[in-house]
């Protein structure tokens, strides 16, 4: 809201003229012994709200010390019994990772791997993988059509979808490596039965293009797909992923994502982490039991 300069103008006049006319009356009402006592009473209640003060912010200080210690101590559990809760849920499943936008977080592949997850391969989409002089350079040796880099991007994510989940054509997997579009962590010689999607940021374009592509063909091929992001993205690609109906974890950096991604994969399919509405961290105990 823009206020005009005369109403500042205004305002400092009339501060001016009040605190001339304060200065006025206590100068007429010195030594009035009824003002003295009133003046004294007023300090007296101003150091008695002012020690109160005081204590309270040393009670607030305290308990903010206490949550602290608190939420420590929380995070320190959650951390030591992940091991528990996915322990062997995953025993002999091979599950690719595919990190469109960054690495994953840190123990995110631990954490498959402790639930008994083959976990291979990691492909990682460098810089190069979105960048038009590179796609055209696979285009042409692929044989395929130049007059369009949208096109090209996305049959690139399909191509790389139906590798995975067939794995009969590592040579197409080769050239993207050669080509410096992506790198390669472990066997990819061989069919995998999931999918983690390392999304994240928010560029629109990527997910159009490269993210959804990738899903459909994985998903088509009936392989499971996972979409993960950290819990400090904005939330736009796991949006996407959602709207193509796969399972999503925003906070994947946290013990209690990584715990809802193991639980997804082991058949509890389901949209987790803290946002938007209608997520939960993690998916309803089965009634009766069981693991």
């Amino acid at each position: 809201m823009i206020i005009d300069l005369r109403y500042h103008i205004a305002t400092l006049v009339a501060l001016f003229l009040m605190l001339g006319l304060g200065i006025l009356i206590g100068t007429g009402l010195i030594g009035n012994d009824a003002l003295l006592k009133q003046q004294e009473q007023m300090a007296n209640r101003l150091e008695k709200q002012l020690e109160e003060l005081r204590q309270e912010n040393i009670r607030v200080r305290q308990l903010y010390e206490e949550v602290e210690a608190e939420n420590r101590n929380l995070r320190t559990f959650a951390q030591e019994v992940l091991p528990y809760a996915v322990a062997g849920r995953l025993k002999g499943m091979r599950v690719a990772v595919v990190e469109v936008a960054g690495k994953a977080p840190s123990g995110m592949i631990g954490t498959l791997k402790t639930a008994g997850a083959v976990v291979e391969p990691v492909i990682s989409l460098l810089d190069n993988y979105t960048t038009p002089t590179a796609d055209l350079a696979v285009a042409q040796a692929l044989g395929w059509p130049t007059d369009n880099q949208e096109e090209i991007l996305s049959r690139l994510s399909k191509e790389l979808g139906a590798s995975l989940a067939s794995g009969q054509n590592p040579g197409f997997i080769e050239l993207l490596s050669s080509q410096g579009l992506i790198k390669v962590e472990g066997n990819y010689k061989g069919a995998v039965q999931a999918v983690v999607v390392v999304g994240g940021g928010n560029n629109e374009r990527r997910v159009a293009e490269v993210d959804l592509p990738l899903i459909d063909t994985l998903v088509k091929n009936k392989v499971m797909v996972v979409g993960v992001e950290e819990s400090s993205d904005s939330g736009t690609s796991i949006k996407a992923y959602q709207e193509h109906k796969i399972s999503t974890v925003d906070n994947i950096d946290r013990p209690e994502g990584q715990i809802a991604l193991v639980l997804a994969l082991a058949g509890q399919p389901g949209q987790y982490g803290t946002k938007g509405k209608n997520r939960s961290l993690l998916p309803p105990y089965p009634v009766g039991g069981g693991t």
